[in-house]
């Protein structure tokens, strides 16, 4: 009897291992832990000054490059209900990209749409990812409780994602219930409003191309939504976009549980470790430097930073600004996806600050192994990267620390201080090293004889999708060329075009335009058209045409254009010509070809 309770004990914790390892395979963890996240933005960015900060993230991006930037968070890219004023945490239209005349102004504070989508392309020219801020739990600026939207096109157009009152929680209570800062709670639990949130995404992904998303608010929604939102530009299309979640929570416990919730599909922010740094820098040499033990502990799903918009100059005391350089040494040193605010980064004048250069290098050259801790005291705390890093700070103000620690280097190694100069260091032959720590500073022990600049990842094409139809912001197709699609294409590399019609039965043509309206190639299809550009002659914008057929009958239909291509490393700054596409086709069945 024993021996048979034995084996069917045996079976079920096999099945329980095997149903752990399928949920654990099923959504895979997808943060980015080698690189270097830039929140690319902040919250009196001025609009208008630059033009388009849209065109100033893309002439920063060679810059952003060089410095070791792997990833960029930009702004929310949805018109907000401030119009040209928003930032866009008070979402409108979820549908508006700075392409519709509403809220007073047809670009959002950061751009237009083309100019957006501009960036996106320089990003991945550069091998930068692009992170979109998204603002799924709260809308502003509504009509009569609800949100309808003015018609574009004088036909039937209200406008895509149209909501009533009773699709917002009313006098709501509990996190996921209640207004945000004024703003309508959105009801995610309705059927309706769900799945018009999981179609807004999947069409956001397509039309940008961005590589993943920073989720605003997650706090305030079901853990299992997010799963769901995730989902739809996860597996659901066939990708691994990353995602980091805005979980405003000290715990690490409560942190971990929403990771569990959602499945591993998105990564926290380490506002446990935030907030012990943020005590740390501002504790005047009286802070227990052993409560930097105190961090999220899931490294693959860790997103650390020192400032956000959230924090940096406001006024809810979390602002980390004395002794910020002892934070960033941590982070750039320990384990998790680190993220750079940009005014940490640029000073006044747009000069990177070196010494956050110099922590950059060091992360992408040293900063990987496991975590090991060496050294915790009152003023003191060392750790080490397995074989790879030693970091030491000392909290003390005033007076310089001499430790002793045990590192993985092996006996007789050469270690050189990498960060601020202080001499080199031998270990003994048990492994050991001696640490001089200076009064409120680091050291950052490698290696000797490391060199060379940050990695770069490799130039990648771009994939971007329009859709025209009545409630969009392109209209549907007719019998005359639409308004063209403008891309800025890298010289000599290829540009694949498709359009896709709703009614395959009609005939349409294709047209790829240089930015002085020469006509450069040119394809005809029914239901569908593919058409390839190989070699561009020059950097700069292109333009793609699309129209239906002439057939006097005055045909419409619903689209879709995607274009591939490959972007400039550069913002092209010729302009396009006022009225390009003078030798276009007359879209007649006789146009074939070029």
């Amino acid at each position: 009897m024993r021996t048979r309770f034995r084996a069917l004990f045996a079976v079920a914790a096999s099945l329980v291992a095997i149903g752990a390892a399928l949920a654990a395979t099923a959504a895979p963890a997808r943060a980015q832990v080698t690189g270097i996240m830039l929140q690319g933005w902040y919250w009196d960015s001025p609009p208008g000054t630059p033009p388009s900060w849209w065109n100033h993230l893309s002439e920063l991006a060679p810059e952003m490059k060089r410095l070791g930037i792997t990833g960029v968070w930009i702004p929310p890219p949805c018109k907000g209900a401030a119009g040209g004023y928003s930032s866009g945490y008070d979402v409108y239209d979820f549908y508006d990209l700075g392409a519709k005349p509403q809220m007073g102004t047809t670009p959002t504070k950061w751009g237009t749409k083309d100019e957006l989508l501009d960036f996106v392309a320089v990003a991945h020219a550069n091998g930068l990812d692009v992170y979109a801020d998204i603002v799924p739990n709260h809308r502003s600026g509504g009509r009569d409780g609800g949100y309808r939207y003015d018609d574009l096109w004088g036909a039937e157009a209200v406008g895509r994602f149209t909501m009533a009152p009773w699709d917002f929680h009313q006098n709501g209570q509990g996190d996921w219930h209640m207004d945000l800062t004024g703003m309508r709670d959105i009801a995610q639990e309705l059927p309706y409003v769900r799945d018009q949130l999981f179609r807004w995404i999947r069409w956001f992904d397509r039309q940008t191309g961005v590589d993943g998303y920073r989720i605003d608010a997650a706090k305030h929604m079901d853990p299992a939504f997010v799963e769901g939102l995730l989902y739809q530009v996860q597996e659901g299309s066939g990708q691994s976009r990353f995602a980091v979640s805005e979980y405003y929570d000290g715990n690490p416990y409560t942190l971990s549980w929403y990771i569990g919730a959602t499945r591993r599909r998105t990564a926290v922010f380490d506002f446990t470790l935030k907030f012990r740094l943020h005590d740390m820098a501002h504790g005047a040499g009286y802070f227990d430097m052993r409560r930097l033990r105190e961090r999220f502990w899931d490294d693959g799903l860790s997103v650390t930073f020192v400032n956000s918009h959230d924090t940096f100059e406001r006024g809810n005391g979390l602002h980390t600004f004395i002794r910020a350089n002892l934070a960033y040494a941590y982070i750039m040193a320990a384990p998790g996806y680190p993220c750079v605010y940009y005014k940490d980064l640029f000073d006044e004048h747009g000069r990177a600050r070196d010494y956050l250069v110099n922590l950059m290098w060091i992360h992408h050259h040293f900063a990987k192994g496991p975590m090991i801790e060496r050294w915790a005291d009152d003023d003191v705390y060392v750790f080490e990267r397995e074989g790879n890093l030693i970091c030491g700070l000392n909290d003390n103000a005033w007076s310089w620390r001499t430790v002793w620690v045990p590192t993985s280097f092996g006996p007789g190694a050469k270690l050189h201080d990498y960060a601020l100069g202080v001499e080199d260091r031998w270990t003994t032959p048990h492994g050991w090293v001696r640490l001089d720590i200076p009064p409120g500073g680091y050291v950052l022990y490698a290696r000797d004889g490391s060199q060379g600049r940050v990695p770069y990842s490799p130039p990648r094409r771009t994939v971007q999708e329009w859709e025209g139809n009545a409630d969009m912001d392109r209209p549907r197709l007719a019998e005359s060329w639409a308004a063209p699609v403008r891309v800025a294409v890298r010289k000599g590399r290829p540009v694949r075009v498709e359009l896709y019609l709703q009614d395959w039965t009609l005939a349409a043509h294709v047209a790829i335009v240089d930015r002085n309206g020469r006509r450069l190639n040119h394809a005809r299809g029914v239901g569908s058209v593919k058409l390839e550009y190989l070699n561009p002659p020059e950097d700069g914008h292109y333009l793609v045409y699309a129209g239906l057929e002439q057939t006097g009958q005055g045909k419409r239909t619903p689209y879709w254009l995607k274009v591939v291509y490959e972007g400039p490393e550069r913002l092209p700054s010729a302009p396009v010509a006022a009225n390009p596409g003078w030798n276009l086709l007359p879209l007649v069945p006789s146009s074939v070809g070029p």
